[in-house]
């Protein structure tokens, strides 16, 4: 057993790559395999033994606040707020005090499991190091930042986007309370206070943890697809629905469900509907008469009309897709902080209590906001602003 009863898990940000799904929510709420992302890392916490957790909460913490609770999983969790959304490393300063000498941190919007924080762990636990950082092999790190290691030292940590190392941060780290030092002499960049800058400012050595573990970064929305696909299909122990169709749920008989498919509690699938492998239906969604669903995700209590087609589609809570609509997916290009991303496979994103009319045809990377109205027919080509109506 470790001896690291104490951990903190920095989930204040907003998610800005992954707007407008999370104009409302932070993005450690957003949903995959059936689950808010943030609960795989507290299930990994408590899996390995922790007891007391330390959660920096900051945008829309109201909605995380009150799915845990004080307590989750036996975690006693203490609430902290980060006022600004400074930088990771901001965020971690938020919790000085509130730790003891040796602790966990984690990022609360990646999906890991316990694998990754023991590994982490031991690793620190066997050396005299000040800190310990888990990394990960990656065929491209540019979208990470690579982490140089040398005899099992991490040396450098590099977040400006070039793929030098093949290594990448997985945001699990074990520290002692030198980071707090080392946090109040690391610089703001471009407005923010990055955790990894302080550790180069640790005067001890730092060591890299290589777990066998399960890691994901949905940074990006199409990041999202393809962790929830691939929890679907490969890791169905993190998955907490009991079965791929829950018992609630009513699919006609002549619906067809695919394999690595979740269907959530009072979903209703509807005569002749097809849902497809990779594709997570939320509490209470309905699927249309003779519609498709492939490779997407649903929220919850949202409506998807009878003929539509959805591919490799976001849905958000509430939002209503109207019948014969139609989101190829495949392919997509979009323009994310002044960069663009091309050949993504994602199809269009409509976010919460969004409304898309009958026979609108949604051109990949489309993204529609909150409570946004397309009328129907539209061949929908450019984003639509939260509240904006667009009408054919």
């Amino acid at each position: 057993m470790s001896s690291f009863d104490q951990a903190v898990v920095l989930a204040a940000g907003e998610g800005k790559r992954i707007r407008p799904l999370t104009r409302y929510q932070p993005k450690p709420m957003l949903r995959v395999a059936g689950r808010p992302i943030l609960e795989y890392p507290l299930d990994a916490l408590a899996a390995f033994g922790v007891e007391e957790v330390a959660m920096v909460v900051g945008h829309a913490k109201t909605r995380i606040q009150n799915h845990f609770g004080d307590d989750y999983r036996d975690l006693d969790i203490t609430y902290l707020t980060q006022q600004s959304q400074l930088g990771s490393g901001h965020a971690l300063q938020v919790a000085a005090g509130r730790v003891g000498d040796d602790f966990l941190v984690v990022n609360g919007d990646n999906v890991i499991d316990e694998a990754m924080v023991r590994g982490t762990a031991e690793r620190y636990a066997e050396t005299d190091a000040t800190a310990a950082l888990a990394v990960a092999s990656a065929t491209d790190a540019t979208e990470y930042g690579g982490v140089g290691v040398r005899d099992g030292l991490v040396e450098r940590i590099d977040e400006g986007g070039h793929d030098e190392f093949g290594r990448v941060n997985t945001g699990v780290y074990a520290f002692d309370e030198s980071i707090f030092g080392a946090l109040d002499r690391t610089e703001f960049e471009n407005g923010e206070r990055p955790l990894t800058g302080a550790i180069a400012e640790l005067e001890g050595p730092v060591v890299a943890a290589t777990p066998n573990g399960v890691w994901f970064d949905s940074s990006y929305p199409w990041d999202l697809l393809e962790t929830n696909e691939t929890l679907l299909y490969s890791h169905p122990e993190l998955v907490a629905a009991d079965r791929p169709v829950d018992d609630s749920a009513r699919v006609h008989e002549s619906a067809v469900i695919g394999d690595h498919v979740l269907v959530g509690p009072d979903c209703k699938v509807s005569a002749g509907a097809v849902v497809r492998s990779g594709t997570c239906l939320h509490a209470s969604t309905t699927v249309g008469e003779n519609a498709v669903v492939e490779g997407s995700i649903v929220g919850p209590d949202a409506r998807i009309g009878a003929g539509a087609v959805l591919r490799d589609t976001i849905v958000g809570g509430g939002a209503t897709i109207g019948d014969g609509t139609v989101s190829p997916g495949r392919s997509a290009t979009l323009v994310l902080d002044g960069v663009e991303y091309t050949d993504r496979r994602l199809g269009g994103i409509v976010a919460d209590r969004a409304t898309v009319g009958s026979n609108v045809t949604v051109t990949p990377g489309c993204r529609v906001g909150p409570r946004a109205r397309v009328g129907s027919g539209v061949a929908l080509r450019h984003d639509v602003p939260e509240g904006a109506e667009v009408m054919g």
